[in-house]
């Protein structure tokens, strides 16, 4: 699917691997699975990917030497009224952590904001998940509240998953001059 998202986006690494930073296509979703770590998540990799066929998200993945090794959806629809988009599902494949592929990943995120006119990210860390706070806080998101509530997943077994959210909210202002291209 190549649209105005693609140019944005394109950026190659400098990891001793070829890393490519670039919207998903429908045949990473199994990949993404990262070989059953993320399996029962099927569903929630899939509504990402749904809602950048629908225009209202866009879904990210590192590629590193052809496997998509990282990956971060925006939600642009949820936090619309706010004129804020929402940051989610910000992953890397465990081997490949330490790497940058986080930073790479949130500034590709915040740039396609930035590109929609949208001048604010959000996104929420799990309370039992301190220890990101430091990467929020480094790349200047600041918290700003907490939310609680359930959401609800199936598995690819049909198990209707319930789960409370008790979260940290994190915000940061984007700046149209600030060089992302540095935190790359």
């Amino acid at each position: 699917m190549a649209n105005r998202w693609e140019a944005d986006l394109a950026e190659q690494g400098d990891l001793s691997m070829p890393l490519t930073i670039r919207l998903a296509r429908a045949e990473d979703l199994p990949v993404l699975e990262w070989y059953g770590l993320h399996t029962p998540h099927r569903e929630i990799i899939a509504t990402g990917f749904a809602m950048q066929e629908r225009g209202n998200g866009v879904f990210i993945v590192a590629e590193v030497n052809g496997f998509p090794g990282g990956q971060v959806c925006i939600d642009f629809a949820r936090k619309q009224r706010y004129g804020r988009a929402t940051l989610w599902a910000l992953r890397v494949f465990p081997p490949l952590r330490g790497a940058g592929l986080g930073v790479r990943l949130m500034a590709a995120a915040e740039r396609c904001a930035l590109s929609r006119g949208i001048m604010e990210a959000e996104l929420g860390v799990d309370r039992d998940n301190a220890g990101v706070l430091g990467f929020y806080d480094r790349l200047g998101y600041a918290v700003h509240g907490t939310e609680k509530g359930r959401y609800s997943y199936r598995t690819p077994g049909g198990e209707l998953v319930h789960l409370p959210i008790d979260q940290w909210i994190l915000r940061k202002r984007l700046r149209p001059a600030a060089n992302l291209s540095a935190a790359l």
